[in-house]
């Protein structure tokens, strides 16, 4: 009994392993071995996984000395009060683990040192489950999709590092071995990022995979020192990082009232301080405004990658950060500005992805107005409905990234490997005549994510709409007005790509790339192999049903109880609103994209309509443009101005201390050559002369010695009486 939670340990060590041996030996120069090795053993975290979210489903307690034990149900709603376990504010309750197995790990300082382990309850159990699964669908969709990339293996190993650090995020039982992990997933993204590092284009203002991937390295940094600090804060106010809300721990009921107490220079608490540090490792992570501008560029590496980025790891780590360390938040007074900015960030992607014709850009965009739904409903205290959109989005967003893939896999066939036209939307049309399968997954995911009724977006996010609904109107108007445009745009995309006629054997005029362009003669566009279309099928059935693990019949919400939480009240009016929202989304899409785009060459129906806002939108709002004349240019000027200090100071300094050291050498050489040296020869020569005459007096003869003798005594006689008296 048990087994799975007391080796939940093997979830991230599994893909890890993949990383290592693939890594460090012989079995990297065989491509499909690689691959192959590091999805089985994908395979293999999953089934832990699952089993292990089964025995957290059935309550299955075990202790510290390894008894197993089942818990009794918990109280909730109004007995919440009543339960043993702490309650740490209005819309969430920590309750304590099914399991927390930790070793010593290195002295803190203090009495307790820092250790090193995994806990599980049901929100780790329930993210578990949802990495574990779409990244095994990544894993096997990348079989064939990277299977004529001659750095294959190198990719795979870089997807099992990606995919262990994410899980071992999640498990992490103290908040430093959380960042660990955290980091270890921003050195994945680099990697994969710019995976096709020696991709360039022949237009210069267009981005490359490597620009992309250190543009995501230094502006995630920027939430990652804000996160560092942040827990630097709360280790000196709480001696502490483990989780946990008993003694010693950071959400000790009494550490988290002293930290809403303690007043700060700032004019806030400690608590609010903290808790607004901790967010912004999820703004940078989760790429909400205004550090949203890496995210999209990201899509310059595989498509396999974008998926495990926008669904499986990076930007859910963000939202599960804010989400695991709630409890804080609830303590300050940081739900508001988080609220606004995941409602804004929603809204604001939104409208961007309207101007976007990259497929990939558009749903990159999608990400995050989502990652802003999220956000959002973390802000006005909908932790549930947070959570639930996080497990739900990760599905249907891995389907459509990876349905992408297909797409542009199948486009390459007629227009090449010049991403400028394979995943130009202008460039498809009629797709579903020559892809069914990518079609019909592809259209769950679209239904997903528009919020049409009875799919998983749909249950999640009126959730999300609800708890906005009843607690701050302006989030649930911001927010609904952010659902029509998703509607909108996403009706858009699929018109455009699978619907009208094939424009892709006269694509547009674009610069071809110098990676990897293949000129062959254009054949139409093909389906994907089963590698690729089996993960497809997998990922739409959770994007069809994965909506109903919470879907409230009677008030009992199943996946609310699942996590021992009090879930938000079902709204009829709010549900009947977003459903209209959704189908009205769908709608003037469909009315706007009909008949648009007879050929490559057309204008976007928004572009005739409204131009100059059209361009804007395709801009982005010029943020790339903006960062780079505000903080690109600081740096700059900082950079030369380090240049200028270092070459006309530094090194000058350097030069003239080398120039005064020889000085001093030469000194010391006078004075040694010339004083020491001289002088030493000088006694020594006195000395041997002396000695010279000394010698040379010692005859042997009487006489002399007698002579000697004599002329003393009348040198002393002299002496006496000329001297002396």
């Amino acid at each position: 009994m048990a087994w799975f939670l007391q080796n939940a340990w093997l979830i991230p060590l599994l893909p890890l392993l993949g990383f290592g041996i693939i890594t460090l030996t012989p079995i990297q120069r065989n491509r499909n071995a690689s691959a192959w090795l590091a999805t089985l053993l994908m395979v293999g975290a999953t089934v832990i996984a699952i089993g292990t979210a089964v025995e957290v489903a059935g309550r299955v307690v075990v202790g510290p000395d390894g008894t197993v034990s089942v818990a009794g149900t918990e109280a909730h709603g109004a007995d919440a009060e009543a339960a043993t376990e702490i309650k740490a504010g209005h819309g969430y309750e920590w309750r304590e683990p099914n399991i927390v197995r930790t070793i010593r790990w290195a002295p803190a300082g203090g009495d307790e040192p820092f250790t090193m382990g995994y806990i599980v309850d049901p929100a780790v159990a329930a993210m578990l489950v949802m990495v574990t699964i779409t990244a095994t669908c990544i894993h096997l969709f990348s079989v064939g999709y990277m299977a004529h990339d001659p750095r294959q293996a190198r990719f795979f190993s870089f997807i099992s590092l990606f995919s262990a650090a994410m899980l071992a995020m999640v498990m992490a039982s103290n908040l430093l071995l959380f960042f660990m992990a955290w980091e270890v997933m921003g050195l994945c993204s680099y990697l994969l990022i710019g995976f096709w590092y020696d991709k360039n284009y022949a237009d210069p203002a267009q981005i490359t995979p490597r620009q992309a991937a250190i543009k995501a390295f230094i502006t995630t940094r920027i939430g990652d020192v804000l996160l560092l600090v942040g827990l630097a804060w709360l280790w000196t106010e709480a001696g502490t990082l483990e989780l946990g809300a008993g003694p010693g721990q950071v959400f000790n009921p009494a550490l988290l009232e002293r930290l809403a107490t303690t007043a700060t220079g700032t004019g806030v608490s400690a608590a609010t301080g903290i808790a607004l540090l901790i967010f912004g490792g999820t703004v940078g992570k989760s790429a909400q405004f205004p550090l949203h501008v890496w995210l999209p560029d990201a899509m310059e590496g595989p498509t396999p990658v974008s998926a495990l980025i926008h669904a499986a790891t990076m930007v859910s780590a963000g939202v599960f950060l804010t989400a695991r360390t709630f409890p804080i938040f609830e303590a300050s007074e940081a739900l508001p500005v988080v609220a606004a900015v995941g409602a804004f960030t929603a809204l604001f992607a939104a409208l961007i992805a309207l101007g976007q014709f990259d497929i990939k850009r558009i749903l990159a965009y999608s990400t995050l107005s989502q990652l802003g739904f999220m956000v959002a409903a973390l802000g006005v205290g909908g932790w549930v409905a947070a959570m639930f959109h996080l497990l739900t989005h990760a599905f249907f967003k891995a389907l459509l990234f990876l349905g992408s893939g297909s797409v542009i896999h199948g486009m390459e066939a007629t227009v090449g490997h010049d991403s400028n036209t394979s995943q130009d939307i202008r460039n498809m049309g009629g797709l579903r005549r020559f892809m069914p399968v990518t079609f019909v997954t592809y259209m769950a995911g679209f239904l997903a994510l528009a919020g049409f009724p009875g799919f998983a977006g749909f249950w999640s996010k009126d959730e999300i709409l609800a708890d906005s609904f009843r607690t701050n109107t302006l989030v649930w108007v911001v927010l609904s007005l952010a659902s029509l445009l998703t509607a909108f745009y996403m009706t858009r995309q699929v018109m455009v790509v699978f619907f009208g006629t094939f424009r892709g054997h006269h694509p547009r005029k674009q610069p071809h790339t110098t990676h990897g362009d293949h000129h062959h003669e254009a054949h139409d566009p093909h389906e994907s192999p089963w590698t690729m279309t089996v993960p497809l099928g997998i990922l739409a059935l959770f994007a069809v049903f994965a909506g109903f693990v919470n879907l409230p019949y009677d008030g009992y919400h199943h996946l609310a109880e699942f996590f021992a939480q009090e879930a938000g009240k079902f709204n009829v009016l709010v549900i009947w609103v977003s459903s209209a929202i959704a189908v009205l989304g769908i709608g003037l899409g469909w009315l706007a994209y009909r008949n648009a785009f007879a050929s490559a060459e057309d204008a976007d129906p928004l572009q005739r309509l409204l131009p100059g806002a059209f361009t804007a939108l395709n801009r982005k709002f010029y943020f790339d443009e903006i960062y780079a004349a505000t903080f690109g240019a600081a740096a700059g000027v900082l950079a030369r101005a380090s240049t200028w200090l270092d070459e006309r100071v530094l090194d000058r300094v350097v030069l003239d201390s080398g120039s005064f050291t020889r000085f001093l050498g030469q000194v010391n050489f006078i004075i040694d050559d010339t004083v020491l040296n001289d002088g030493a020869d000088l006694l020594a020569t006195g000395a041997q002369s002396a000695g010279d005459g000394t010698r040379r007096s010692v005859t042997g003869k009487i006489q002399d010695y007698v002579a000697l003798v004599f002329a003393g005594v009348v040198v002393l006689g002299v002496i006496y009486l000329y001297v002396v008296r």
